[in-house]
């Protein structure tokens, strides 16, 4: 009598009909288990994964972590999903305001009609505490406009600060651009050295601060951020600087004939283009290591990392040097580099910020263009400058629509009565303990403005990783084809870089096809948990920002645990195409084996909120500025760190 040998394959029910709780999971969300590769070792393991051994290594590698069991041993019902869905989420309960009502356009069609400057004009509108600024003197001014004794600052400026500089006669932007030179020289000259550019023409700042200063003195301004410096991260065109994406091949194959509609925007609106932030080598990577452009150090601990791929973003808006930067998302690569550098970052609905040109090729289906600011005020002003620009053909984006105050302070104490947050408290307590205590803590300061907070369940977390991992590897390895069969273009590859995407050619083109289907399989959990909820709260990071390796910083690293784990809260919003937010709630002490001496890490919150359409953030930005807000208030926010410059500082007389 033959014995059948029982079958590996599992077969997963239809995802409407899991039960909220008591689901038995498939497969649990393990740690991930990767050799971590620095110095000789990486060097000497690079031909080894790239040649013909590589095969056996990357799929026993796979096996370990559960790839095979989730991408080909798991019969998924589900059909495929290749691009977020982001029609029919539930409504937002809260007022919000059209952009294109705010100045006068009586349609709701879309707010894409209005100018960039318009829009700049019509969001600040929303902010009490912007026209505030706007209109009394700051720190270091009198009453006549006269320079006076500065005091240190205890935030970061502000675009509404920049204004209410200019409109006083205090300084102006060419004397905010030569502050700017002067820091980046400072930054660049001191040891070790920040790296927060990668490109960065003085002259050009110069010329595009004379016609704002211009602009100033003859009372004529384009907008509210007229003379607000940025800087953009380097996988977007920003004319006439070359897009390298942190390679050193990428600028020989493309030359930028426009800058991204995003870049546009803001300068149209008078904001003045600082250069190109660093980061990691295609984004493929959450440290922001990379050998071939520099590695960009963290303003709070140049000991430790900045955290990426939006890394130069991050810390450039951390030290002071611009209020706000654009930086792109694939797996959390504005959130997760805003919270490791104590700053906030948003990442926008899919394809709310437009892609139709202008950003380099990597991750098409799961990446987005969004701001990081000192502030969610300035989150909200850039993201209504930005949002709707560069459409594809044929896309109808809906209206731009901000809450009724993006003041978090302003109202009654009950400014989120009426609003439900959902914390599945299993997932939220994977963090370190003092990161989960700081966000726990963040949570209450929640509720005591009137925020209600139901548990959930988020069920198939492990599957959301694989199928995460799968698409974005597969993509990034697809759209490098040609410079890995290049041998020119693979030898100027950081080797971390090299061995990664030799990771990813263990995808199959079936493994893909799952992954889709389980992008289909997450999006109805998440509807589902919407039902309960208008925001999702989860720590941005389980951790703080990792230590910087000495050996890496001359060979490269690679540790694909580290990746992934600073990636644990980040995934949905990517693969369902869902907005989320990262505000920072407090700094702790490193939670990675020694620590620098006496040096504290931040720690964040993140929001991911339900949309009316897509890419409204109504409920997440007011939620966030109350957020911010309360924590000031309660005095735990991150302190400004200790590499700082004070780009409004008065010039000295001539």
């Amino acid at each position: 009598m033959a014995l059948r040998k029982e079958s590996r394959v599992r077969s997963l029910p239809p995802a409407t009909d899991i039960p909220e709780r008591d689901y038995d999971e498939p497969i649990k969300v393990k740690a991930l288990q990767a050799p971590v590769l620095t110095g000789t070792a990486l060097k000497l393991f690079l031909p080894l994964i790239e040649g013909p051994l590589g095969g056996p290594i990357i799929r026993k590698l796979m096996r370990n972590n559960g790839l095979p069991q989730i991408l080909e041993e798991l019969y998924i019902p589900e059909e495929a999903t290749f691009r977020p869905n982001t029609s029919g989420w539930r409504a937002e309960d809260d007022v919000a305001w059209d952009l294109a009502l705010l100045v006068g356009i009586e349609s709701r069609c879309s707010s894409g009609g209005l100018s960039a400057a318009q829009r700049a004009a019509a969001a600040a509108a929303l902010s009490p505490a912007f026209a505030a600024r706007s209109s009394s003197p700051r720190r270091g001014s009198s009453s006549s406009g006269e320079a006076a004794p500065t005091s240190p600052p205890v935030r970061h400026y502000t675009a509404a600060d920049y204004r209410a500089a200019y409109q006083s006669g205090r300084i102006n932007p060419s004397d905010v651009a030569e502050n700017i030179i002067e820091a980046i020289a400072a930054s660049e000259a001191q040891s070790p050295p920040m790296r927060f550019l990668v490109a960065h023409d003085p002259e050009l700042l110069r010329q595009a601060a004379a016609a704002s200063t211009q602009r100033w003195r003859s009372g004529r301004p384009l907008s509210p951020l007229d003379g607000v410096p940025f800087a953009v991260k380097d996988c977007m065109d920003a004319l006439p600087y070359p897009t390298t994406a942190g390679t050193g091949f990428m600028a020989d194959w493309r030359t930028p004939t426009a800058s991204i509609a995003a870049v546009q925007a803001l300068q149209d609106a008078g904001a003045l283009l600082v250069g190109k932030a660093t980061l990691h080598e295609i984004g493929l990577g959450t440290t922001g290591l990379n050998l071939l452009t520099g590695t960009a150090r963290n303003p709070h601990s140049t000991a430790h990392h900045t955290c990426g791929s939006s890394s130069g973003s991050a810390a450039i808006v951390a030290a002071g040097l611009c209020p706000f930067a654009l930086g792109s998302d694939g797996g959390g690569s504005i959130r997760i580099p805003a919270a490791a550098c104590g700053v906030a970052g948003l990442k926008p609905t899919h394809e709310r910020v437009g892609t139709a040109w202008g950003v380099a090729p990597i991750d098409h289906t799961v990446s987005v263009i969004g701001p990081l600011a000192g502030s969610v005020l300035d989150l909200a002003l850039m993201y209504a400058v930005v949002a709707n620009t560069g459409q594809h053909e044929g896309v109808g984006a809906p209206p731009v629509l901000l809450p009724s105050s993006l003041d978090g302070s302003a109202g009654c104490d009950q400014s989120l009565a009426g609003k439900t947050a959902g914390i599945c408290w299993k997932w939220f307590d994977d963090a370190a303990p003092a990161v989960a205590h700081a966000c726990n803590a963040a949570v209450s300061l929640l509720e005591a403005k009137g925020l209600k907070v139901v548990e959930i369940q988020m069920p198939e977390l492990a599957l959301l990783r694989a199928a995460h991992s799968c698409t974005i590897s597969s993509e990034m390895r697809n759209n490098m084809l040609a410079a890995l069969q290049d041998p020119a273009s693979r030898k100027r590859m950081n080797n971390e870089t090299r061995v990664s995407l030799a990771v990813a050619s263990g995808f199959e083109a079936a493994h893909y096809l799952n992954a889709q289907k389980i992008r289909t399989r997450i999006e109805r959990h998440f509807r589902r948990a919407f039902e309960h909820c208008d925001v999702i709260i989860t720590p941005t990071l389980p951790c703080t920002a990792p230590p910087i390796k000495p050996a890496a910083l001359v060979a490269g690293e690679s540790d694909l645990a580290t990746t992934t784990s600073l990636m644990h809260y980040m995934l949905a919003g990517n693969m369902l195409g869902l907005p989320a937010v990262s505000v920072p709630v407090g700094a702790v002490p490193s939670t990675h084996p020694r620590p620098a001496a006496g040096k504290k890490a931040a720690a964040a919150a993140g929001a991911a909120p339900a949309a009316a359409s897509p890419g409204n953030t109504g409920g997440g930005s007011s939620s966030s500025a109350v957020l911010e807000a309360a924590v000031a208030a309660a005095g735990c926010g991150p302190q400004l760190p200790p590499v700082w410059f004070d780009t409004l500082a008065a010039r000295p007389s001539e």
